[in-house]
């Protein structure tokens, strides 16, 4: 790798930082080292925590006029304790994707993350949401009607390459982006808003903020050994595959010969929402009605082959092999990366954020919610004294379409001992009443793939095809569902129509989301409702354990779940306090609106999590 014969260096504005400080609000703006150094991931290396900080960019407003200036690196410990004592102290930290900006600043402050953010990207999707729209910096401006700089513009496609810019260029392009983010939260905070969401929302990416800048120990020694397994595993079966006729199990084109051509697997119908497909493939077939599908439209991800496994499928049997070496390749490209973003301190700090319009969050730089358990069990773990545990909310999004509808049935069967009995007997009936012990075990199975299918939008003959009916009974069981949860139906009915008409929709929570199609309509208010509750499970839990001067904290959410980072002489009091927050997050008046109320069960399974988020850990019996 080729450096610069000369570092530039830029003298510190010792009089500006001074009237930044004593600014109400300061917008801050992050640039950091494109180039990999050696360590860290490759791929993206800005954007892991590995990258330097080059350049720290600040925006505040002194009366009328907005005021910018600009550090670069190195960062002397003057200008640390700068950072420290401007984010001590009770000014509004502004930022876009502040969760970033403020990890990769958390390296030069010790951790220490602002008591007050404002993060402009979030700010965006809550207050002036909207569909098919770019929540970028430069996006979340033009959604305002704020003018950007020519120049402005034109570096955002060269962020890459700002190591080949001279020092003042990059100084003055980063605080344009702060200036921007100012000009952006000026006229956020002028917005017609809910004053309890915005804080709500504040306080939330605190808590991402800390997770982030902390991160979660990776248990790499264990990662390591499991890496030389696996390469030994998936040659095993890469040798199976081409002796079956599959010569190269990672080529995607390989593979859809093998199902299509070899397996004699039909191909699949057309149907432009299908995951069978590729985006190519879909843009393909979507702009040329009547084509014929072909094998470089398939998809063959391990998603369309665990659809082939499926128990009444014919072709099980014969496609273990490929599913399992797609579960093997995918375990050591996530563990491969995980040693590499673990490269500077040997934890994850993943960047927890709403990257979704259903108001949900994600993680990247490392991703970790798509984490597969028990197959990544024991890869991350608590620090020394810590165990970390999971805390998951019971059949989630099903609860939460009982509390937005206020449908006593579907209530009825969320306090239920088995739900999905309950449920198959709604929608089989009599043939439930008759069934034997193994015909309602069948009849189980097919009911969990109506409730969570037709709650996607799953029709008629796709649901036919998964549990293996006829269309017109698949649409039978669909109206049987339909009249047995009578307010749900009417409440997804008025949700699709409110979409038709707007395109918005609000959450539980009275925060609003967009929605780009009616399809989807429900679903955003089951998910996003889960999502919102969630993220006041994570404030809340937060707060209460810094309130009472506690060690344990939330590490990471995972779905519907939280994983704690439980201390161990707090273990039985952390995890009481964690269930009976989770349990309570949503108000008493909106639970107890169905007969009977709605209870959310938030317990930890100790047993489950030793085999999961607890691995390679010490354990302790619950109470």
């Amino acid at each position: 790798m080729q450096l610069p014969l000369f570092q530039e260096t830029h003298e510190p504005d010792r009089a500006a930082l001074d009237r930044c400080a004593r600014a109400e609000v300061v917008a801050l703006d992050v640039e950091t080292e494109t180039r990999w150094q050696g360590a860290g991931p490759k791929v993206d290396y800005g954007l892991s925590y590995s990258a330097d900080v080059t350049v720290i960019a600040f925006a505040w407003r002194t009366g009328t006029q907005i005021e910018t200036t600009a550090l670069a690196a190195p960062f002397d410990n003057a200008i640390r304790a700068f950072l420290s004592e401007l984010f001590h102290g009770d000014t509004l930290i502004v930022a876009h994707n502040a969760v970033f900006d403020l990890r990769q600043l958390s390296k030069l402050t010790g951790g220490i993350v602002p008591p007050r953010i404002w993060d402009t990207q979030s700010m965006a999707r809550l207050l002036h949401p909207k569909i098919d729209v770019s929540y970028s910096l430069l996006g979340v401006a033009g959604m305002l009607g704020i003018p950007v700089p020519e120049r402005q513009v034109a570096l955002k496609g060269q962020r890459g390459k700002l190591h080949l810019l001279p020092l003042e260029q990059t100084l003055e392009y980063a605080q344009d982006d702060a200036r921007l983010s100012l000009d952006i939260y000026e006229k956020q905070i002028a917005l017609p808003a809910d004053p309890e969401l915005i804080v709500w929302e504040c306080r939330a990416v605190r808590e991402y903020c800390i997770m982030a800048a902390r991160g979660i120990r990776l248990n790499t020694p264990f990662v390591e050994r499991r890496l030389i397994a696996l390469r030994e595993e998936r040659e095993t079966v890469a040798a199976r595959l081409r002796a079956d006729g599959l010569d190269t199990p990672g080529s995607s084109q390989a593979r859809a010969r093998y199902l299509y051509e070899q397996k004699g697997i039909p191909l699949p119908k057309w149907e432009p929402k299908s995951w069978f497909f590729t985006r190519a493939g879909r843009r393909r077939l979507s702009a040329t009605p009547g084509a014929r599908v072909e094998l470089g439209d398939l998809s063959t991800g391990s998603y369309v082959i665990e659809a082939y496994l499926e128990d009444s499928s014919a072709y099980a049997d014969q496609l273990r092999d490929l599913a399992a070496y797609l579960e093997i390749d995918w375990l050591i490209s996530t563990l491969e990366g995980l040693i590499d973003h673990a490269a500077l301190d040997g934890r994850l700090h993943s960047l927890v954020s709403i990257a979704t319009e259903s108001g949900r969050r994600a993680s990247s730089y490392p991703h970790m919610q798509n984490w597969k358990m028990p197959a990544m069990a024991g890869v991350a773990i608590g620090d020394d004294g810590f165990t970390l545990v999971e805390i998951d909310y019971s059949n989630a999004e099903n609860v939460m379409a009982a509390l937005i509808s206020g449908d006593n049935n579907l209530a009825a069967a969320c306090r239920a001992e088995d739900f999905h009995s309950t449920m198959a007997a709604r929608y089989f009936g009599e043939a439930w009443e008759r069934a034997d012990a193994s015909q309602r075990k069948n009849l189980r199975g097919m009911s969990k793939k109506i409730t969570y299918g037709t709650a996607y939008g799953m029709g008629a003959e796709r649901l036919g095809e998964s549990i293996g009916v006829s269309t017109d009974e698949a649409r039978r069981l669909i109206q049987a569902k339909d009249a047995a949860f009578a307010q749900v139906t009417r409440m997804r009915a008025a949700a699709q129509q409110q979409v038709r008409a707007t395109n918005l929709l609000k959450l539980w929570t009275g925060r609003p989301v967009a929605v780009p199609t009616p399809f989807v309509a429900w679903n955003y208010l089951c998910q996003g409702g889960v999502g919102e509750m969630l993220k006041r499970a994570i404030v809340v839990v937060s707060e209460t354990y810094r309130a009472r001067g506690m060690r344990s904290r939330v590490a990471l959410d995972m779905h519907d779940a939280l994983i704690l980072e439980i201390a161990h002489d707090e273990w039985g009091d952390a995890l009481d306090l964690a269930s009976d927050i989770m349990a309570h997050v949503t108000p008493e008046a909106l639970m107890q609106r169905t007969t009977p109320p709605i209870r959310w069960i938030a317990q930890p399974n100790l047993n489950e999590n030793q085999g999961k988020w607890g691995a390679e850990q010490p354990h302790f019996p619950y109470g």
